[in-house]
C-alpha cells in the first residue's frame, strides 16, 4: 500500500510538471537492483488518476466545450478542433512508429539526453518570458498542429510532454498561463487513447485495493501539481524546471550509464 501510494504521488507530480514522467521511470530501473517497472494495471489506473485530475482541474473549460459542441458556431467550436488538430501528430507517431518507441523505454541514455533536450525548451522558453500575451482565441489551426508535433516528441522518454507543449505554446506566442491551459487541455485526449490502448491488462488483473490507492494518490498530486505549475507560470517562470532537468539528465549521463 505505502508503495503504491508513494508511486501514485510520483506519477501524479512529474505527469504535470515538466520534468517527464517517462524520463524518470526509465532512469528508476537502471538505478534500482530489481525494479523493472510497474504491472501494467497498475500504470493505467495511475494514469487514470492524472486523468481525473487535470479533468477535474479545467471541468469549467470542459463543460465550455461540450455546450459549444451542443449548439456548434464558428466561434464554439473554434477550441475543440484546435485541440483535434493538436492531437494529430502524436497519434501519428505513435501509431505509426510504436515498434521503434517501445525499445527506447530499455534505453537509459536516450532518457537522459530527452531531460537534457527537455531543460533546453524550458530554458528557451524562460527567455522568451510569458510569450506575447495572445489568448488561445488568437491561436491559429497551424500552430495548434505544430505545439501538437512537440507533444509528439515527448513520445521519446526524457522528454516532457508538458513541457515540450509549453514551451511549443509560448514559442507560438501564448502567454505561459495560457500555454498551460492548452497544453494540459491537450493532455485529456492523449491520457484517454491511452487508457483505451491499455485498458484489456485491467480484465486480467481486477482492482487491488493497493492499485486504487495508487490511483487517488495520482489524482491528488495531479491536481496540486497542475495548480502549482499555473501559479508558477503566472510569474513567468520556467527556470527551476530547466536547471532540474539539465542536473538530472548530465549527472545521470555521467554517473548511471
Amino acid at each position: 500500500m505505502f508503495e503504491s501510494i508513494l508511486l501514485g504521488i510520483l506519477q501524479g507530480l512529474t505527469e504535470f510538471l515538466p520534468v517527464s514522467s517517462s524520463g524518470h521511470l526509465v532512469l528508476a530501473q537502471s538505478l534500482l537492483p530489481g525494479f523493472d517497472g510497474t504491472p501494467a494495471a497498475f500504470d493505467i489506473l495511475l494514469h487514470g488518476g492524472t486523468l481525473v485530475a487535470v479533468t477535474a482541474y479545467f471541468r469549467a473549460d470542459i463543460g465550455r466545450i461540450v455546450r459549444d459542441c451542443g449548439r456548434p458556431s464558428e466561434e464554439g467550436l473554434r477550441l475543440p478542433i484546435l485541440l483535434i488538430v493538436g492531437s494529430v501528430p502524436a497519434g501519428m507517431v505513435g501509431v505509426l512508429f510504436a515498434d521503434a518507441i517501445v525499445p527506447l523505454f530499455a534505453a537509459p541514455r536516450i532518457a537522459s539526453l530527452g531531460l537534457v533536450f527537455t531543460a533546453a525548451l524550458l530554458f528557451a522558453a524562460f527567455r522568451l518570458g510569458t510569450g506575447s500575451g495572445r489568448t488561445l482565441a488568437g491561436l491559429t489551426i497551424p500552430a495548434a498542429f505544430l505545439i501538437g508535433a512537440f507533444q509528439a516528441m515527448a513520445l521519446v522518454p526524457g522528454v516532457s510532454r508538458s513541457g515540450a507543449t509549453i514551451a511549443a505554446g509560448i514559442f507560438m506566442g501564448l502567454s505561459g498561463p495560457n500555454a498551460a491551459r492548452f497544453s494540459f487541455l491537450l493532455s485529456i485526449p492523449a491520457i484517454a487513447g491511452a487508457l483505451v490502448l491499455e485498458s484489456g491488462d485491467l480484465l486480467y488483473t481486477g482492482l487491488p485495493l493497493p492499485y486504487i490507492a495508487g490511483a487517488v494518490a495520482a489524482a491528488v498530486a495531479g491536481w496540486a501539481s497542475i495548480a502549482l505549475l499555473m501559479r508558477i507560470l503566472d510569474r513567468g517562470n520556467l527556470l527551476p524546471f530547466a536547471v532540474y532537468c539539465l542536473l538530472v539528465g548530465v549527472l545521470s549521463l555521467l554517473f548511471l550509464i
